[in-house]
């Protein structure tokens, strides 16, 4: 009896340590310990945008919570996101000096701003080089950008962690009529931006391009100053520009690059297992803001129907009549930044659809090792619940063996 109760009481003693055991390994893996880093990520952008009765979320607020969510659950607490949107920490030019800089740690930004450090981007200025917006992720994806991230890294001490478009592509609107061809921009006045690509391709096209500022337009097309103008679906709808435009044709003359951008050396002095975090956070808020303007753009569009602008979508045919702008908008920026990159550019048009690899690869890693972390605390539960088995059949087999006797 004595013996039983001995045995009994090891029993007793060993699964209250392992349930002890097994909470402690559990409160470990649930609580939130204090972050070791932290991040303070800036946009120039609001939050939301409202689209009719709908208010949609920002594409560059989108990928800053994907990118949160991510990082602070995949470090498992031991980095910190701080969001900062609508110009808090300054506009788009100052929050990608102070990112360069390493006064903060990411930050969007834009291919004008970043232009005026790695000017080769530029290259993207060319119109009517993509036909879609899945041509042009595919060549964001592709291995002729990921040279450009590399140099972009070397030259300004920032890495692209993650590039989506700038809102969607430029198209033409006007009060006069729909434009199919190339041939029905002649003699229309647009308003565009202080650009020489664009003003390059309007002038090639027979059109008179007028430089103002956004916040004229509306009364320039209003008191017939302009014709029209060229902007994406949602920027149509900012100051209630489709009130003074009757025709809006999908022609998708350019797509401008918009990334998020992390300090180079801040990266890299991170251990290797949250440099890997960090960039597949990128990779999730890429995704993140890509669906968010493909929905947006998709609102956008069907307002503008709504509100009486004609929508029209030029065939592949008619497209191709406005492509007798790039020659010269490629000789200008040859001048500017010289043939090579230009050349480089052009060459890898040629052979876009290459996508770059080790996004999934740096998954898998990051998702093993999670799961390393986890394993050691489930094999000594394991291992604990099952010498308790073991001791309570030897017991049992003891009880019965004195019975028989």
């Amino acid at each position: 009896m004595k013996k039983k109760m001995k045995i009994m009481r090891i029993l007793t003693s060993l699964a209250i340590a392992a349930f002890l055991f097994a909470g402690s390994a559990f409160r470990c893996l649930a609580a939130e310990p204090e972050p070791e880093y932290s991040i303070s990520i800036a946009c120039s952008s609001t939050e939301y945008t409202a689209i009719g009765t709908n208010t949609v979320i920002n594409f560059n607020y989108a990928a800053q919570l994907a990118f949160k969510n991510y990082v602070e659950a995949a470090s498992n607490g031991r980095i910190a996101v701080n969001i900062y949107t609508n110009s808090a920490l300054g506009n788009a030019s100052e929050i990608l000096l102070q990112c360069m800089q390493g006064v903060i740690e990411c930050s969007t930004a834009g291919d004008s701003d970043l232009s005026n450090y790695y000017p080769n981007i530029q290259v993207f200025s060319i119109p009517y080089v993509f036909d879609n917006r899945i041509d042009f992720y595919e060549f964001l994806d592709g291995a002729y950008t990921a040279s450009m991230v590399e140099e972009i890294a070397q030259s300004c001490g920032v890495r692209i962690v993650a590039a989506f478009d700038n809102g969607g592509f430029r198209n033409f609107s006007n009060n006069v009529r729909q434009i199919h061809t190339a041939e029905d921009l002649k003699g229309l006045k647009i308003r565009c931006m202080q650009s020489a690509s664009y003003i390059t391709t309007l002038e090639t096209l027979g059109a008179t391009p007028t430089a103002l500022a956004f916040s004229e337009l509306y009364s320039a097309l209003q008191t017939g100053v302009v014709d029209g103008q060229e902007n994406a679906p949602l920027v149509m709808l900012d100051n209630s520009i489709y009130e003074q435009q009757k025709y809006y044709s999908l022609d998708g003359h350019s797509i401008s690059p918009a990334f998020i951008i992390v300090n180079e050396s801040w990266l890299r002095s991170l251990p290797e297992e949250l440099q890997t975090v960090v960039l597949d956070g990128g990779k999730m808020a890429q995704t993140a803001a890509r669906g968010t303007i493909g929905a947006s753009e998709g609102l956008a569009l069907n307002l503008l129907t709504d509100k009486g602008v004609e929508v029209y979508a030029p065939s592949a045919e008619e497209k191709e009549t406005f492509k007798v702008v790039q020659e010269p908008v490629i000789e200008w920026l040859k001048g500017e930044i010289g043939e090579e990159p230009v050349d480089a550019f052009v060459e890898a048009l040629a052979q876009k659809g290459q996508t770059a690899g080790g996004s999934q690869t740096a998954g898998a890693v990051t998702a093993a090792a999670s799961q390393a972390n986890v394993i050691p605390y489930i094999v000594a539960i394991v291992v604990l619940v099952l010498v308790i088995l073991i001791l309570a059949v030897k017991m049992k087999k003891s009880s019965a063996s004195k019975q028989e006797e």
